[in-house]
């Protein structure tokens, strides 16, 4: 093995754990018919437009084997008694609250002027940073709005008869969430 592709002395422990990356939804870098299953839990609610979902899926569909299965769970707008989250409309923006530990990795890149530092944490001048971003002044955090789309029952059901190639083999709803789980034809 070439020294450039060998594994670091301190970094061997990490050779047997799975690859994770960061990628789009509908344009994931893996090959096609390159994994035996995927799962796609809450991202689907972060999708704004049905085009988006269904493009979703196909991307699910085209990296599975035939034969694979893939598991989607999204936010329901039917949510349990207990809930905290109610929602009055399926499309709707909701607080995230950024944990200070990860905007701390990237305190350098805000300009300690007038504006802010001096003495404001680091999530009080993120707030300022950010157009719409809030300052939680009682938890030290800043709260950024994300889009939801709350689905009703039947909804992923529908997105996945539109993609070609995929049986419903399940679907359901639990703690808050409905889920499907599809199974990616076989070749004849």
């Amino acid at each position: 093995v070439p020294e450039s592709r060998q594994v670091n002395e301190n970094r061997r422990h990490l050779a047997n754990r799975p690859s994770v990356a960061v990628a789009d939804c509908m344009n994931v870098p893996l090959r096609t018919d390159s994994c035996d299953a995927a799962i796609c839990i809450a991202v689907m609610h972060h999708l704004s437009t049905e085009a988006r979902r269904v493009r979703c899926i196909e991307e699910l569909v085209r990296i599975v084997k035939p034969g694979g299965t893939i598991n989607i769970q999204a936010w329901a707008m039917k949510q349990d008694e207990k809930s905290k989250r109610k929602f009055a409309a399926p499309d709707v923006f909701v607080p995230f609250n950024a944990q200070p530990k990860y905007l701390q990795e990237v305190e350098k890149s805000i300009p300690q002027n007038d504006e802010g530092g001096d003495g404001k944490s680091v999530a009080e001048m993120y707030s300022k940073a950010y157009e719409g971003a809030e300052f939680n002044e009682r938890n030290g955090l800043v709260v950024f709005k994300r889009y939801c789309h709350m689905y009703r029952k039947g909804e992923l059901e529908a997105l996945a008869s539109r993609v070609p190639g995929t049986i419903v083999s399940t679907s359901g709803y639990e703690s808050g969430n409905y889920f499907i789980i599809l199974e990616v034809e076989k070749e004849n």
